[in-house]
């Protein structure tokens, strides 16, 4: 989708308010398949030389299997955002994005601000899933493992293998 900005053009360096909706198409994110809701945008774009600057709030939901018991799981991402466009932008050595004419693509940002506001895990936060204790991290202000605190020991998938690797060496 691309948000028109020529009115910006006309008058430099005068905020004008946009809000937009788009889709964004589901994503393989270390294996897993996570899906999107539409994604809203709200906020305010303005144009200095050329250069447009826009700022506002972005709103989606993103859908994922839970990393522990695979049930379903949601996240709700709300961004706030203050992004440039340039054009000359290259988008892969400078911290903007890249537009021609008198119009600012969005997909790709959008897409860029929701990737990076994911979780490391989607969690479905079902009593009978453990997720919740499993994928707790280090808790700084008491200095212990969540899960220590939940008493529910730390969770080591590989331990069993480690305990055979030992008994083998034992052995030999």
């Amino acid at each position: 989708m691309e948000l028109d900005v020529s009115r910006g053009f006309v008058h430099p360096a005068t905020p004008f308010s946009f809000e937009a909706s788009l889709t964004l198409e589901a994503q393989d994110v270390g294996g897993e398949t996570v899906t999107f809701d539409p994604v809203a945008l709200e906020g305010t774009y303005f144009v200095v030389d050329d250069t447009v600057r826009l700022e506002g709030k972005l709103t989606t939901r993103a859908h994922a299997a839970c990393a522990v018991c695979l049930a379903p799981a949601e996240k709700v991402v709300e961004i706030d955002f203050d992004e440039t466009f340039r054009k000359d932008a290259n988008e892969t050595e400078d911290e903007c994005f890249r537009y021609e004419g008198k119009s600012v693509p969005l997909d790709h940002m959008a897409l860029t601000l929701v990737m990076l506001s994911l979780p490391m895990r989607f969690a479905c936060g079902s009593a009978d899933c453990h997720a919740a204790m499993e994928l707790k991290a280090w808790n700084e202000d008491e200095k212990i493992w969540a899960q220590e605190a939940d008493e529910g020991g730390t969770y080591r998938p590989f331990e069993g293998l480690n305990e055979l690797l030992d008994s083998q060496k034992q052995m030999h």
